[in-house]
């Protein structure tokens, strides 16, 4: 089917068709330090974020390749709750001499990553970070030897980011010693101005905030060289090729279908940006399996067709794979491309 839809016409290949066989020979090269089991889950998450961030598609192929070596190597999958892959015009020089800018693709911990990487650490048991508001009596506690922090709020009436005034995380060792890193709002948009992700911050200044005092913190644990080059991820404060982030934020990205394949332009609903949690969004233990997965095969979708990002996006508002809107009898290749996109999901969400 694949090769049928990227033949007719004369046409050259799907965008699609090469980055999956780009992503087969690279993890067949590079990612032997993988089991099949995640070598698999790396390749469905490369897929699904492709499918919601069409920018990836069209990035330097080198650098994004390069981000998804650099997840297996610290043992993470890009898959928006570890780890997300993110977009950066970067300049260069050109084979002229002139500076160019070029679409370059880096990786950036997600705050669930970093605290799998330091609670596995052996040393730290627990490992957390909460924002700070106006309205809010926040104290640290060195009566006990250590930092313990004291912070009473009201969950309801927290406030809004113009009224958060720092932030904090806290780590308590494997024998009970607290220890808590504080970081005021004036130290957090510090942070915010050296990094490439300023547009980002301003969606999500509150979770960027945290991820800021740990990130911080972490230098102070008693953490391999390893898990710091994951945590730090230097290449979110790297200037040497004055990168930044164009993203625009305040327009609804166009789907993969809408951006690669114009011929065919897509209708689904929208994917949940990067950070987003699609609301009522079920684990993938609560979603069964249907009949209609079993008269075509999930490896038979295309994807970057209008169908196969209707599927990623049913799963991602909880719908099971028995609501496929195409008749596997009159429409089996819709069907099928609709049973992709749904399973590719779901693999990537285990």
């Amino acid at each position: 089917m694949t090769d049928a839809l990227t033949t007719q016409d004369n046409r050259p290949p799907h965008p699609m068709v090469t980055f999956k066989r780009d992503m087969e020979a690279m993890v067949a090269r590079e990612l032997d330090m993988l089991d099949d089991k995640a070598k698999s889950r790396m390749k469905s998450a490369a897929i699904v974020a492709v499918t919601k961030d069409p920018d990836l598609l069209l990035a330097d192929r080198q650098s994004f390749m390069g981000a998804i070596r650099m997840c297996a190597q610290h043992g993470v999958t890009p898959d928006g709750n570890e780890a997300t892959l993110q977009v950066y015009n970067t300049k260069i020089k050109g084979a002229n001499g002139q500076d160019v800018w070029v679409k370059k693709v880096t990786y950036l911990p997600m705050i669930r990553g970093i605290v799998n990487r330091i609670t596995r650490s052996g040393k730290i048991k627990l490992f957390y970070a909460e924002v700070v508001y106006a309205n809010e009596d926040f104290r640290i506690d060195t009566t006990h030897g250590d930092r313990r922090p004291s912070h009473t709020y009201n969950p309801m009436l927290r406030g809004e980011d113009k009224d958060l005034i720092g932030s904090y995380s806290v780590a308590v060792y494997d024998d009970g010693t607290t220890d808590c890193e504080p970081m005021p709002r004036a130290e957090i948009e510090k942070v915010k101005a050296a990094a490439k992700t300023k547009n980002v911050w301003d969606g999500w200044f509150s979770e960027k905030a945290k991820v800021a005092v740990m990130k911080r913190h972490s230098k102070r644990l008693p953490l391999s060289a390893e898990d710091m080059d994951f945590i730090l991820n230097r290449d979110e404060t790297d200037f040497d090729h004055q990168p930044r982030d164009v993203t625009d934020y305040s327009v609804p990205k166009p789907n993969l279908a809408q951006r690669i394949a114009p011929h065919s332009p897509a209708t689904g609903p929208e994917l949940p940006q990067d950070g987003e949690v699609a609301s009522g969004r079920p684990d993938v233990a609560e979603i069964e399996d249907a009949d209609v997965a079993d008269e075509i095969p999930a490896e038979d979708g295309f994807p970057g067709s209008k169908q196969w990002s209707e599927g990623v996006a049913a799963f991602e508002a909880g719908k099971g794979i028995n609501e496929c809107p195409y008749d596997p009898a009159t429409q089996k290749t819709e069907a099928a491309d609709w049973i992709g996109g749904w399973s590719g999901a779901r693999k990537a969400r285990q």
